[in-house]
């Protein structure tokens, strides 16, 4: 468990704004705009707000009930009355199937960014970039060129994210080849699925039921944990939705208090805008350092 100030001083190191304020660790979310380091731990209205110079445009928390509420986010999320009986057969036949399926062909652990992790790694995101390319997927994904065009500078991100404490990196086996993996990220008392990658060529070895069988039935008996959270949205894909729902995972709407000078729509844009920006900037940066070769 990594505790809320250390994950703070990791993101700090890793080169993400952070700073202490109304005894709250806040990092910029959007320009301007600030969270909670530790966004699954809930306060009252008003009670802590990060530095107003650095969150111009605003800042937003989870609060303990509705009725203080300006907006609800949705999270997949098993919390702890649920999570402390995960068994196998609390879920469905189907779904018990593949899990052992993907526990008999495939061997699950946390593993280190070796050279070849890393390109496995590397070649599985490509894998699912065109996955979700064919299927008309948006906006959840870089796509196919980035992993090409800018192979170092993701080698480098990605070794700097193994340094990170609070996160574990999970693998899924097959001939000793990686073939799927989960970035988990544990702060405090909640267990967070990052990145779920997976290549096509192997899915029939069920590589990604191993995973959140492997993952879940942990933070089930680590007696620490109190909630596993599996990204959501409104937007977010049925069938993946679905897919949550079937380790218990359920969508659940939490209430947020947001202060912003700018509308959440307008915030959100404005936050695209700044990710495609740095995208591009990867792209030129690649090409000077070609050039240099």
């Amino acid at each position: 468990m990594v505790s809320e100030e250390n994950y703070a001083r990791e993101e700090a190191r890793l080169g993400r704004q952070v700073h202490f304020h109304d005894g709250v660790w806040w990092v910029k979310s959007a320009p301007f705009y600030y969270k909670p380091v530790h966004e699954f731990r809930p306060f009252p209205p008003k009670h802590a707000k990060p530095n107003p110079v650095k969150a111009m445009l605003g800042y937003s928390h989870q609060v303990p009930n509705s009725t203080q509420a300006k907006r609800f986010l949705r999270w997949n999320i098993l919390n702890s009355d649920k999570l402390k009986i995960f068994t196998l057969d609390r879920l469905k036949s189907a779904k018990r199937r593949a899990i052992r399926k993907g526990l008999k062909e495939c061997h699950v652990e946390q593993f280190k960014p070796s050279d070849n992790n890393l390109e496995r790694m590397r070649l599985i995101n490509i894998s699912q970039a065109r996955r979700f390319k064919k299927i008309g997927e948006v906006d959840t994904y870089l796509p196919e060129d980035y992993y090409n065009l800018n192979a170092a500078h993701w080698r480098e991100d990605m070794i700097k994210q193994f340094s990170h404490q609070a996160h574990q990196f999970i693998g899924a086996f097959v001939n000793e080849q990686l073939v799927a993996y989960i970035d988990l990220i544990v702060i405090e008392d909640t267990w967070l699925f990052g990145a779920v990658k997976s290549c096509d060529d192997y899915l029939d070895h069920r590589p990604v039921d191993a995973l959140y069988f492997n993952i879940i039935n942990r933070a089930s008996q680590c007696g620490k944990c109190s909630r596993v959270v599996n990204g959501g949205g409104y937007e977010e894909r049925v069938s993946l939705t679905r897919f949550k729902e079937e380790y218990l995972l359920e969508p659940t709407d939490l209430p947020y208090y947001s202060i912003t000078f700018l509308s959440m729509n307008k915030l959100m844009k404005l936050k695209s805008a700044l990710l495609i920006w740095r995208r591009g900037r990867n792209k030129i940066d690649f090409g000077r350092r070609e050039k240099k070769v």
